[in-house]
């Protein structure tokens, strides 16, 4: 677990070296840049995370707005493997479909209210707020979030027990502040 923590930590720091040189040379495409260093943390946010052996299967859904750009960078890691399982992108469904999603990302108004709709129940789903997308309701396990130039998350962790997710020790310490 002290290297999976240690490959988190490099590279998320390797991703911000990036996206400040990038910055530096080419400010008109920054803001690519930000959903490359989202995708990144997210994918690293389902490494640290346990779902219940009922969700066991080969597949990890990832549920996302194809068309956001987001969801146009998180599908390039389309059939790459975490925790054993192979990374799947699919749109999101409507309403009681959304328990076939194992992740789901909100970042835009259909995926807040996909997030509304399962809010409500107690299904193992990682849900992941964009750090563009402003909402206060709840039901985000986690919330991404500018700090400046830097991105930084938060966790509901009671929000992750009551989906019967098991996030790592290690991922909490990372976070902005914990719930």
């Amino acid at each position: 677990m002290r290297a999976a923590r240690s490959s988190f930590v490099r590279l998320c720091i390797v991703l911000v070296a990036v996206v400040v040189s990038v910055r530096l040379w080419t400010p008109v495409h920054a803001q690519v840049d930000l959903y490359s260093l989202e995708a990144a943390y997210i994918y690293n946010f389902t490494e640290f995370t346990e779902w219940p052996p009922a969700q066991a299967g080969s597949a990890l859904v990832v549920c996302v707005n194809p068309h956001s750009a987001l969801g146009a960078t998180l599908a390039k890691l389309e059939g790459r493997l975490v925790s054993g399982k192979t990374w799947s992108v699919k749109p999101i469904p409507d309403g009681a479909a959304i328990a076939g999603c194992g992740v789901l990302i909100v970042d835009d108004a259909a995926s807040s209210a996909a997030a509304r709709a399962a809010s409500g129940r107690d299904m193992p789903t990682l849900v992941v707020r964009a750090a563009e997308l402003d909402a206060s309701d709840g039901g985000y396990v986690v919330t991404l979030v500018r700090d400046g130039d830097r991105l930084r998350f938060d966790i509901d962790n009671k929000e992750a027990v009551r989906r019967h997710l098991a996030l790592s020790s290690k991922l909490l310490r990372l976070a902005r502040k914990v719930s």
